[in-house]
């Protein structure tokens, strides 16, 4: 169960209760993030097929998670190039 995502806040802006993986947000701007049950965190990417989602227990592995699967992605569609007439 998902508690909340978050929109993209403007840097700079104060805000109360703000999570810790946030200053990532900026950085992934094609990835949701939210805090789920049991203190997880999780990112997906929209628009993916297979669906792209990754989990980790705090912010920087987060941010490691994310990018690894941009690898992953980046490396499949390297590997399997558009067929030419």
């Amino acid at each position: 169960m998902v508690k909340e995502e978050h929109p993209v806040q403007a840097p700079g802006t104060p805000h109360e209760g703000v999570p810790d993986w946030w200053p990532y947000v900026a950085e992934f701007p094609d990835w949701h993030m939210w805090g789920g049950v049991g203190g997880l965190l999780y990112a997906r990417r929209p628009r993916t097929s297979p669906p792209v989602v990754v989990r980790a227990e705090d912010a920087v592995d987060l941010r490691d998670q994310i990018k690894r699967a941009e690898s992953r992605m980046t490396s499949f569609k390297s590997s399997n190039p558009e067929p030419t007439d």
